[in-house]
């Protein structure tokens, strides 16, 4: 890791993560990180490989793609895509707990069957939210907001780095003051994507215990149109990837993840998921 506990303590490199606009709250819980898994061996285990490089093509083409339709006023972004960046803004473990509810009382469930679907779910998300946290901490790597709009750093500085911040580099890449995103950024580093890695968890899960990539559920998230806090909205997933592509388009048009960042968080969960199943659960009877 290169922080510390105590007094925050970061590695100084150039592209480190920052402190995000608008409020700069420290960083969101980073003793997950160091957490022991409950079946994965360690949180490191299926560690993703790095982010593109900042002179790559792929960091080009990332970079670029968020920049133009992860805006808050971005005129590329249709209003579907709006509607579907919000629905996933959704508390994640109040989303999957409905999910399995909704399974189970849809398939008529037993008592030990809903617990079992209920233990998998919950042990998978746990191993897949440890896993992410490991990686966001050991990579450290910038949000959008930072790396599009240098600026956005804290004014009074954050003791990550300078005020204001770094650019990449990349003659390829135009930085643009006052950058902001449709959502506001959370708090904690941006690769890979912690929503991306607990829904393609979930995702496994329903894959496993259904028996069948044709996984044909509703989704519950956040309705624009309703209160605060809401999982009025409903989004119906025939297949598993239709879910997993959902995800991954819906945190770049949020302006939060870069489109590779949530590959990566997809393949991740997946991958936890399929440990922890294999390992600790067996066939569904």
């Amino acid at each position: 890791m290169a922080f510390s506990t105590g007094p925050w303590k970061w590695a100084i490199r150039s592209k480190v993560w920052r402190l995000t606009p608008p409020a700069y709250l420290p960083p969101q819980t980073p003793w997950i990180a160091t957490m022991t898994p409950f079946v994965v061996p360690t949180a490191d285990r299926f560690l993703p490989p790095p982010p593109p490089s900042l002179s790559s093509p792929e960091w080009v083409a990332q970079f670029n793609e968020i920049k133009a339709v992860g805006q808050d006023s971005s005129t590329q972004r249709t209003p579907a895509q709006t509607a579907t960046a919000l629905f996933w803004t959704a508390n994640v473990v109040r989303q999957d707990s409905g999910t399995v509810r909704d399974l189970a009382a849809s398939m008529n469930l037993s008592l030990v069957q809903t617990a079992r679907l209920a233990a998998m779910a919950d042990v998978v998300n746990a191993d897949a939210g440890i896993s992410v946290m490991y990686a966001k901490y050991h990579y450290l790597f910038w949000r959008p907001v930072t790396a599009i709009d240098p600026t956005s750093v804290k004014p009074s500085g954050d003791a990550f780095g300078p005020v204001p911040g770094f650019d990449d580099g990349n003659a390829a890449t135009v930085e643009q003051a006052g950058w902001r995103p449709l959502v506001v950024t959370p708090n904690h580093p941006e690769y890979p994507a912690a929503h991306g890695t607990l829904t393609s968890a979930m995702d496994e899960v329903l894959t496993q215990f259904l028996g069948t990539n044709r996984i044909d559920v509703d989704v519950h998230g956040f309705d624009a149109s309703g209160p605060a806090g809401n999982l009025n909205a409903v989004h119906h997933f025939d297949r598993a990837n239709d879910l997993r592509a959902e995800i991954i388009n819906a945190r770049l048009w949020a302006g939060l993840h870069y489109r590779g960042s949530s590959v990566a968080g997809v393949d991740l969960g997946r991958s936890v998921a399929k440990y922890d199943l294999k390992h600790a659960f067996g066939p569904t009877p």
